[in-house]
C-alpha cells in the first residue's frame, strides 16, 4: 500500500496506470468514509476508482503573537498579508518568516491573497503573480518543513507557512513546557488550500489481497482516530469524530467550521505545461533567478 498526495500525484500516477482497482467489495469499512472527500478527489480520480482519501489538512499560518501585535495592523493579523504583504514584510524583517517549499502551496495561497481564481490555468496570470510574488521575496528566510513548528515554538521564527496538524501537534507539545508561551495557529480568511493523501496499491503489488485488508483495518473508525488522536491530522472517517480528543475535535484550525470549508481549495492543475512554468517560476523566486 502507497500513500500518495491526490494532486499533482494520484492524478498523474492514476492516469498512468501505476495503480491497481481498488476492490469495494473487499472492504467492508468503505462505506465509513465521508462522502465529500469522495467528490473532492474525483478530479485526481475520477469515479474513486484507484485510491482512496484517508488523510487530510490545511495549509496554515503559525505565528508569535507578541511579535505581531507589536508590527502588524489588527485587519492583517488573519490574512496571508503577514507571508504576502511586503509592508507588512518590512516590519518583520530580521524576526524569521518562512514559506512551504511547494510551487502549489505557495501560488495558490498567493491567488487567493491577491482575490484571484487558485485554478485559473491562464500562463499570463501565472506570470502575474510570479512578477507580483518576488516583491515578498527579500524578506522571506528559507523555504521548507523541517524544524519550522520546532523553532516557532523556539521563538527563532516569527511567521510560518505550515500544516495546520504539524504545528497543532508542535503547540501542544510547547505548551506542557514551564515558561513557553504557546504560538496562535490561523486559517487565513481570504481561504486556504486543502491537501489529501491517499490509499493505493500499486498494479503490480504482490499481495493485493493484504493490502485491502490493511486498508479496511485503517478505515475502522477506531483505527482512523488513533492516527488523528497521534499526528493531529484529521482522516476522512466521518464516524472518527467523537473518539478524538477534546482538545483536537475543538481545534478550528484542525476542523474549521462549514462556512470556512467553502473557502478551502483542492489544488487542481490540469495543464502539464502549467505545471511545469509554475515549477520554474518558484525555483526563480527561491534562487533569485529569472
Amino acid at each position: 500500500v502507497v500513500f500518495p498526495t491526490a494532486w499533482p500525484y494520484v492524478a498523474r500516477q492514476a492516469a498512468s496506470g501505476l495503480y491497481a482497482k481498488i476492490d469495494r467489495a473487499q472492504l467492508s469499512h468503505y462505506k465509513n468514509l465521508d462522502p465529500l472527500f469522495l467528490k473532492r478527489m474525483d478530479v485526481a480520480d475520477p469515479g474513486n476508482l484507484h485510491a482512496i482519501p484517508y488523510t487530510w489538512g490545511l495549509v496554515s499560518i503559525g505565528y508569535d503573537p507578541e511579535k505581531i501585535s507589536k508590527r502588524v495592523p489588527k485587519d492583517k493579523q488573519d490574512s496571508w498579508a503577514l507571508l504576502y504583504d511586503p509592508e507588512v514584510l518590512k516590519t518583520l524583517k530580521g524576526c524569521g518568516v518562512t514559506l512551504l517549499e511547494d510551487p502549489l502551496d505557495v501560488f495558490l495561497t498567493y491567488y487567493l491573497y491577491k482575490g484571484e481564481n487558485p485554478l485559473n490555468p491562464s500562463l499570463k496570470k501565472l506570470k502575474e503573480m510570479r512578477d507580483s510574488l518576488k516583491e515578498a521575496r527579500p524578506y522571506i528566510r528559507r523555504f521548507g518543513t523541517s524544524l519550522v513548528a520546532e523553532q516557532l515554538g523556539n521563538n527563532e521564527l516569527c511567521v510560518v507557512m505550515h500544516w495546520s496538524g504539524i504545528l497543532s501537534m508542535a503547540k501542544a507539545k510547547f505548551e506542557k513546557i514551564p515558561g513557553k508561551k504557546p504560538f496562535k495557529i490561523i486559517l487565513p480568511k481570504e481561504g486556504t488550500l486543502m491537501w489529501i493523501d491517499c490509499m493505493a496499491i500499486p498494479k503490480d503489488a504482490p499481495h493485493v489481497e493484504n493490502a485491502h485488508k490493511f486498508i479496511d483495518f485503517l478505515l475502522r473508525a477506531d483505527s482512523a482516530a488513533k492516527v488523528t488522536n497521534v499526528v493531529y491530522t484529521p482522516t476522512t472517517v466521518k464516524a472518527t469524530y467523537p473518539l478524538l480528543h477534546k482538545e483536537i475535535r475543538e481545534n478550528k484550525a484542525v476542523f474549521p467550521d462549514k462556512e470556512y470549508m467553502k473557502k478551502v481549495v483542492l489544488p487542481e492543475v490540469k495543464s502539464l505545461q502549467f505545471q511545469r512554468r509554475m515549477a520554474r517560476f518558484f525555483a526563480s523566486i527561491m534562487t533569485h533567478k529569472e
